[in-house]
């Protein structure tokens, strides 16, 4: 009887130690891309959002999206609500008034700021550099920057160029 429990045991230990690893689904960890801080200015005050891309080439949705702030945590929403596409990629977001801002980081009126994501698939966490890039929101301020700086792809008189092209 012994004998029988102690060849079981072993085929259980042998098909878990070889076996498991096979049934295992590798994860791929995600991806955060395109984080920046952008920033507007409309009626003499300026507003700003951070922003981030979540991609999760294994589908897994983030069990949570935190933007630090200067080292203070701050959690981030996605911007369209209804996106759960983790493989195509979630858009993720983070408004902030001035005043906002300011109380977390006194610096950024001299523009001085530190920010990076973090994020978490479940199966580990993945954190971006740290980044101190300002980007004007030129879509939100309906602003468009084709044909600047004598940039017409066809040089023709539209292109802004100046050059009687």
């Amino acid at each position: 009887m012994k004998k029988i429990f102690i060849v079981i045991l072993t085929l259980i230990l042998a098909i878990s130690v070889f076996v498991s690893p096979m049934l295992a689904a590798e994860n791929t960890p995600p991806e955060l891309e395109n984080g920046v801080l952008l920033y507007t200015f409309k009626n003499n005050t300026f507003s700003y959002k951070f922003q981030v891309e979540y991609k999760d080439a294994d589908g897994n949705m983030p069990r949570y999206m935190f933007v630090f702030i200067n080292g203070s945590r701050r959690e981030m929403i996605k911007a369209d609500e209804t996106d759960n596409n983790a493989k195509d990629g979630i858009l993720y977001i983070l408004p902030m008034y001035e005043d906002e801002l300011f109380e977390l980081a006194p610096k950024a009126k001299e523009w001085q700021i530190e920010y990076w994501f973090r994020t978490n698939d479940g199966k580990g966490p993945v954190i971006t550099k740290a980044s101190k890039l300002f980007v004007l929101d030129t879509e939100s301020m309906g602003l468009t920057t084709s044909n600047s700086a004598g940039g017409g792809s066809s040089g023709g008189s539209g292109s802004g160029c100046g050059c009687g092209k």
